[in-house]
């Protein structure tokens, strides 16, 4: 049995942090495993999350290649083929070392979708790559009294909220699906208003479960 395989290409929110142990959430609480369990064996969910990734930003302060950019391209190549890539970034563009606009994030995100499309249709011979957008879900006002403060300050919270604005011009821009999961996902964690609970977790996989049911039921139907 072919599967539809779908990436999950995001920061610590997607690869499961838990801000109550600083280790990750267990296999049946992350909101991609959540969303294998709800679209079963006909699907393959690949979960490609890392702590503190950012779109574009090199961040020289912290372990490993932090920007997406650089690590996107070898990324969809080894997974390649695939059916689906869901792009959930941001968040850790928002800290105030960085001190983006975000209309400059989206810029960014712009960068990211013109080479990672011309690199899957030209060397992967994928022609039309199917793409979700998510703008993460907004920062919780009292990050900027926790233990992530130092990074954070309320014009990133405001910020936050602007993203999902910027992200679906850009996913307009490119023929990509788009999704704000803040109109759907509230589950953030009150012990550092950064991470998403397990309710948060839940909440991202019954809306990244409805969406993506939709791009791949259209695929399927042309």
């Amino acid at each position: 049995m072919n599967r539809k395989r779908i990436i999950c290409f995001g920061d610590s929110n997607t690869w499961g942090y838990n801000p109550a142990t600083g280790s990750r959430y267990d296999e049946d609480s992350r909101w991609p495993m959540l969303l294998q369990e709800k679209l079963g064996s006909k699907y393959l969910v690949l979960e490609e999350g890392q702590n503190g990734r950012t779109i574009a930003c090199p961040d020289p302060w912290e372990w490993g290649t932090k920007s997406g950019l650089d690590y996107i391209l070898p990324m969809v190549e080894s997974h390649n083929p695939f059916d689906l890539l869901i792009i959930m970034l941001g968040t850790n563009d928002l800290k105030i070392k960085f001190g983006l606009p975000a209309g400059d994030i989206a810029g960014s995100l712009q960068n990211m979708l013109n080479r990672t499309i011309s690199y899957l249709q030209y060397l992967c011979k994928m022609p039309e790559p199917k793409i979700l957008i998510a703008s993460p879900p907004w920062l919780g006002e009292e990050v900027t009294e926790g233990i992530f403060s130092e990074f954070f300050n309320e014009d990133g919270v405001e910020k936050s909220r602007k993203l999902a604005y910027w992200y679906q011009l850009v996913a307009q821009q490119f023929g990509c699906e788009f999704l704000d999961t803040a109109e759907t996902v509230t589950g953030i964690s009150p012990l550092d208003h950064l991470h998403l609970s397990p309710e948060g977790h839940r909440q991202m996989a019954e809306a990244m479960e409805k969406k993506v049911r939709q791009i791949l039921a259209e695929e399927a139907e042309k």
